[in-house]
């Protein structure tokens, strides 16, 4: 039997459209959900729960509000778990079939699958990793607004805090072609870097875009943050985390 989903979410008002080209590229969202999570007992990050809500739906029904869509995962350790949650949220899975990818892995993989798929033909590419507990929608909406606004020639976007670099990274066909004809043990970042003049600098006052999740203080810290929001582990992984995440 479905259980009862949780309320969907108050949208923001969609940027105005005075404020964006005459025709705006349409934008994706992946959402990097492969990590292995053993700072926080082998655990998904992206089941955490805030108020029974995973971090996986929270973060795919901000995107939707903003428009980014259609949205995908990229899961590798903690299939079983992840693939429920996928289901749950309505979104496509990519599934690794390396044991333990890295977020160079898990970038490659979402690149090259939405530069495969012909739907997709027309858009850029939203990254946005899964431990990044208090990003909203409020927070992704002026990323869409200065991307819709960006001058010519710019292929990335990428969120600054305090000059910390944050989540998500916004990119342009151009740039995921570019990205997917590296050297497979480079990344966005080692683009981004060989390309300075094509990426934007947006910054931000938002810790959101910086506000990891990988450790048990981080985690102890965040439910001091939300309180009295509740921010838990759902049934099943509340306990001591699996010795070996399983994979497909």
């Amino acid at each position: 039997m479905r259980g009862l989903r949780p309320p969907r979410p108050t949208c923001l008002p969609a940027v105005p459209s005075e404020a964006s080209p005459a025709t705006p590229t349409q934008l994706a969202a992946t959402i990097l959900a492969a990590g292995m999570g053993l700072r926080l007992g082998s655990r998904p990050k992206a089941a955490l729960e805030i108020d029974g809500v995973s971090l996986l739906q929270r973060h795919s029904q901000a995107l939707a509000c903003v428009g980014a869509t259609p949205v995908r995962v990229v899961i590798g350790p903690y299939a079983d778990t992840l693939l429920s949650l996928a289901r749950q949220a309505h979104i496509q899975p990519l599934v690794h079939t390396l044991a333990a990818p890295s977020l160079i892995d898990s970038q490659r993989l979402a690149v090259r699958a939405h530069l495969a798929d012909p739907q997709l033909a027309a858009c850029d590419l939203m990254l946005l990793v899964a431990d990044l507990p208090e990003l909203n929608a409020s927070h992704l909406a002026p990323l869409m607004q200065a991307w819709h606004q960006r001058p010519d020639g710019v292929h990335a976007l990428v969120p600054t805090v305090e000059g910390r670099r944050g989540h998500p990274v916004i990119l342009s066909l151009h740039a995921l072609r570019a990205i997917s004809a590296q050297a497979d043990h480079l990344g966005v970042r080692d683009w981004m870097t060989h390309h300075r003049q094509a990426v934007q600098v947006y910054s931000t006052p938002h810790r959101a875009h910086v506000t990891d999740l990988d450790t048990q203080e981080d985690l102890v810290m965040l439910q001091t943050r939300l309180a009295p929001q509740h921010v838990a582990w759902p049934v099943g992984l509340a306990g001591a985390g699996a010795s070996h995440p399983g994979t497909p």
